[in-house]
């Protein structure tokens, strides 16, 4: 009895190890010194400054690709813990430092991954269908409603101007019947 005890008891340790195993192995695996760097002092953070406002636009304008979200490149290294981005993050970096323009950085970018690593379309060719459909969309919906709307004045909530003394004592009994039967029971 003591030794099943035993078992189970190194099997419930197992157990456990794995499963904490599990979730640590999946941490990005990162150097400490690509993108943001928790540990380094106040001021010392790469988006201050001129480089640091360049940085941060490009960062925006870029989709990661690591493959788990659809995030910018900025957004996924704080909030996803990527391995990718980090490693992006320095790149542009050491591009500024260089002196390229945010450009030109986006378009080395979109050489190396193509058109889907921005994060919205550039606005020529067949993407201004993108930009305008939905403009002309709507502008087109509210005349075809103006039309419809104008067309068929009957449609409207206009009183009536001219009805028989019968009807109208016809629709006051059928309104004190209705009143009658949908009254409180009290």
């Amino acid at each position: 009895m003591i030794k099943s005890m035993g078992v189970r008891l190194v099997a419930l340790v197992a157990t456990l190890g794995v499963a904490l195993a599990v979730p640590l192995s999946a941490q990005s695996n990162a150097l400490p010194d690509m993108g943001y760097d928790p540990t380094r002092p106040p001021g010392g953070h790469y988006h201050e400054g001129e480089i640091g406002e360049k940085l941060l636009l490009v960062e925006h304008a870029l989709r990661c690709n690591c493959g788990t979200c659809a995030l910018d490149v900025h957004s996924c290294q704080f909030q996803m813990q990527c391995g990718t981005s980090p490693g992006w993050s320095q790149r542009i970096l050491r591009s500024l430092e260089a002196g390229e323009t945010p450009e030109a950085i986006q378009a080395s970018f979109v050489a190396d991954f193509g058109g889907t690593v921005l994060m919205s379309p550039p606005v020529e060719g067949f993407n201004l269908v993108g930009y305008f459909l939905p403009l002309v969309a709507i502008v087109t919906a509210g005349m075809l409603i103006g039309l419809i709307v104008r067309r068929d004045p009957s449609r409207g909530f206009a009183p009536a101007a001219n009805v028989a003394k019968e009807d109208e004592e016809r629709l006051r009994e059928a309104l004190r019947r209705l009143d009658e039967a949908e009254g409180p029971d009290w």
